[in-house]
C-alpha cells in the first residue's frame, strides 16, 4: 500500500449540523492517521432539485470508480441524497471491491458499519425527568420503527421506566419520522384527547421536540407547566425555540472519528490514537421544568466558528457584477478566484474545466493568499490522486461538480484549514461561478492557452483588486499616489485609468467611502469622541472629516450616532 492511504469519502450536501460535526470528526481522525482524502461532495439536495440538474450532480459519484482509492467512508443521508443517488453510490461501491465503512447505519450485507450507541445518553434524559422532577407518566416519541437509532432510544426509555417501577404500555410510545411532521401529528392526537395528556414526553430528536413544543403551545398547552418535553442530539437551533430545550448533545464528531479509526485499522492493521474533539453532554433548558439554567454548557467547536468581524466585513459582497465584465475564460477564472480568499478557512481552490475533447484540465488555482494562477494542465483521467498537491502533510480535498442543469463545465476542489468543512458561503461562491460560466457563450470562451495579452490583463485586474482590498481594510493609512503606485506595481496613468474602468470610481472616491464606512461603524459600535474617530479614519483635521461625512451621508456624525 502507498505510504499515505487515499480514502474516498462519500458525503451528502452538508445541510444538517450533525453531518457537519460527523465529517469534522472524520477529518480530524484522517489527519491523525496520516491519510489523504478526497471527499465527493455534492452541493444540492437531490430530491428537491430539477431532474436534469440532479442527474448532472450525481456524476460526481463516478469518481468512486477511480482505481487509486484504497477504501471508502460512506456518510449516507437518505433525506438529502434520495434513493436514486443512494442506489448509484452503493452500486459503484460494490463494483469497486474496496473496503467500505458506513457511519451510523443499520447492518449492511456487504459494507462494515460504525454505529453510535445512544442507549446510555438517551437514558439520562428519562432519568432526569424521573429523578429530578418526579414525573411518572412519561411518553416516548421516537423515530422510524426500522431505524436502529430509534429502536435503541426506545429501549433506553423502556428500561429506565422499568428500573424505576413505572407503568407503561404500547400507548405510551409511538414511532415517528425523526422529522417535524410526525411531531405535529402526535401533538394533534394529544390535543384532540385521543391520548391522555402525559406529565412529560421524551422525543427521539430535537427536530421533533421543538415542533412538538410549538404545536402544543399553539393549542393552549403550556410547556413545561402542563407537560414537559425533552429532545436529543443537541442541535444549535434547539435554544432558539419559544422554550429553551432540555436535550443531550450527541457526539457526532466522535462517531465520525471512530468510523475512520476502524476503517484505518481494517485497512492497515495499525491502531491510531483519538483526536481531541468538542465535548458532548447533557444540556439543561426550561422545557423539562428546570429553572436554574447553567451558562455555556458546552464548549463550541473552533473548527465550526467564523469570527463575527469576518462575517461583518464579508456581508453583502457579491462577485457576480465583477464576473459579468469578464470577456474571456482566463479573465473570468482570475476574477472568480480572487473572491475565494474571502471564504473563511479556504486554503486552496482549484477549478478544473473540460476541454472540447472531454479531457479534464486544471484551469485556475488559488492558494494561501497568493494571486490566482491560470493553468492549462491536463489531469490524469479517472484519478482521485490528480487533485492532490503532493504535500508531505495529509490533504483533505472537497471535490464538487460544476454545471447548470445538464451543461457540464468540470469540477471544483476546495481544501480548508484544520478540520473545517465548507459552509454556506462556499455554496454561494460555487453557484455564482456556475452562473458566470453558463452566461459565457462557448464561442466566446477562449481556450485556457489564451493569448498572453489576456492573461496579462487578468494579472492587472488582480493587482487592482488586491489594492482595493488593502485600502478597504486599512482606510486610515496615508494613501498617497506614490504609495498606491508602489503597492500595485503600476504606473500612475495606468493605475488611475484602469481602476476607474474596473470599479466605476476613482481611487480617492473609493478611499473616502471606505473611511466614512469605518467612521459609521465606530459611531455605532464605540463611544470614541469625534476627534478620536476622525484620527482613526485617517483625517488630519476634524472639521474636514465632518464636512465629508455630511456630504456623503446627509447627516453630521453626531446626528448619525443619535439616529443609529
Amino acid at each position: 500500500m502507498k505510504q499515505k492511504p487515499l480514502i474516498g469519502v462519500i458525503a451528502p450536501v452538508l445541510a444538517r449540523s450533525f453531518m457537519q460535526d460527523m465529517l469534522r470528526g472524520a477529518i480530524a481522525q484522517l489527519r491523525l492517521c496520516g491519510c489523504n482524502a478526497v471527499i465527493l461532495a455534492p452541493l444540492i439536495q437531490f430530491e428537491s432539485a430539477m431532474p436534469a440538474h440532479a442527474q448532472a450532480e450525481r456524476e460526481i459519484f463516478r469518481m468512486i470508480d477511480a482505481p487509486d482509492f484504497d477504501a471508502f467512508l460512506y456518510l449516507k443521508d437518505e433525506a438529502t441524497m434520495g434513493q436514486k443517488a443512494i442506489d448509484e453510490i452503493e452500486r459503484r461501491l460494490l463494483d469497486s471491491q474496496k473496503y467500505v465503512m458506513t457511519v451510523d447505519e443499520t447492518a449492511h450485507p456487504v459494507f462494515d458499519s460504525t454505529q453510535y450507541d445512544d442507549y446510555d445518553d438517551f437514558g439520562k434524559l428519562t432519568e432526569h425527568l424521573i429523578e429530578v422532577h418526579g414525573y411518572k407518566r412519561i411518553y416516548c416519541l421516537t423515530g422510524p420503527a426500522e431505524s436502529y437509532q430509534a429502536q435503541t432510544r426506545l429501549r433506553a426509555w423502556k428500561d429506565r421506566m422499568t428500573q424505576h417501577s413505572l407503568y407503561f404500555d404500547e400507548s405510551y410510545y409511538e414511532f415517528g419520522t425523526f422529522w417535524y411532521d410526525s411531531a405535529i401529528a402526535y401533538a394533534k392526537k394529544l390535543l384532540a384527547g385521543l391520548l391522555p395528556m402525559p406529565e412529560a414526553i421524551v422525543c427521539g430528536n430535537d427536530v421533533m421536540a421543538v415542533s412538538l413544543i410549538k404545536e402544543l403551545t399553539a393549542g393552549g398547552v403550556r410547556v413545561p407547566e402542563d407537560v414537559a418535553v425533552t429532545g436529543y442530539d443537541g442541535y444549535p437551533f434547539s435554544n432558539h425555540s419559544e422554550v429553551t430545550l432540555t436535550t443531550y448533545a450527541r457526539n457526532h464528531g466522535q462517531l465520525g472519528a471512530d468510523a475512520v479509526r476502524r476503517l484505518y485499522r481494517n485497512l492497515t492493521g495499525l491502531l491510531c490514537s483519538k483526536p481531541q474533539l468538542r465535548n458532548s453532554g447533557f444540556c439543561v433548558g426550561h422545557s423539562c421544568g428546570c429553572t436554574n439554567i447553567p451558562a455555556n454548557q458546552l464548549v463550541p467547536d473552533p473548527d465550526a466558528a467564523v469570527p463575527r468581524m469576518w462575517t461583518d466585513s464579508m456581508f453583502g459582497i457579491s462577485m457576480m457584477p465583477d464576473l459579468a465584465q469578464a470577456k474571456a475564460m482566463p479573465d473570468l477564472l482570475s476574477r472568480a478566484l480572487y473572491y475565494s480568499k474571502m471564504l473563511y478557512g479556504a486554503e486552496r481552490v482549484r477549478v478544473c474545466l473540460r476541454e472540447p475533447d472531454g479531457a479534464l484540465c486544471l484551469s485556475a488555482s488559488y492558494e494561501n493568499g497568493a494571486l490566482p494562477q491560470i493553468h492549462s494542465d491536463r489531469l490524469q483521467e479517472n484519478s482521485a490522486a490528480a487533485f492532490l498537491s503532493g504535500s508531505t502533510e495529509p490533504e483533505i480535498i472537497f471535490l464538487s461538480p460544476l454545471h447548470i442543469n445538464d451543461r457540464k463545465f468540470g469540477l471544483i476542489a476546495l481544501q480548508c484549514a484544520g478540520n473545517r468543512v465548507y459552509d454556506e458561503s462556499w455554496l454561494h461562491f460555487v453557484t455564482e461561478l456556475e452562473s458566470a460560466l453558463d452566461r459565457m457563450p462557448e464561442s466566446d470562451a477562449e481556450p485556457l492557452s489564451a493569448s498572453k495579452s489576456v492573461q496579462n490583463r487578468s494579472v492587472m485586474h488582480e493587482k487592482l483588486r488586491q489594492l482595493r482590498l488593502k485600502m478597504r481594510e486599512s482606510p486610515a493609512e496615508n494613501w498617497t499616489v506614490e504609495r498606491l503606485c508602489a503597492e500595485s506595481d503600476l504606473p500612475k496613468s495606468t493605475l488611475q485609468k484602469h481602476y476607474k474602468q474596473q470599479f466605476g470610481k476613482s481611487l480617492f472616491e473609493d478611499l473616502i467611502e471606505f473611511r466614512i464606512d469605518a467612521a459609521k461603524r465606530m459611531l455605532t459600535e464605540t463611544s470614541l469622541t469625534l476627534s478620536e474617530i476622525s484620527e482613526a479614519c485617517g483625517y488630519s483635521a476634524e472639521s474636514y472629516f465632518m464636512k465629508q461625512f455630511k456630504r456623503i451621508t446627509g447627516l453630521t456624525p453626531t446626528e448619525y450616532r443619535k439616529k443609529a
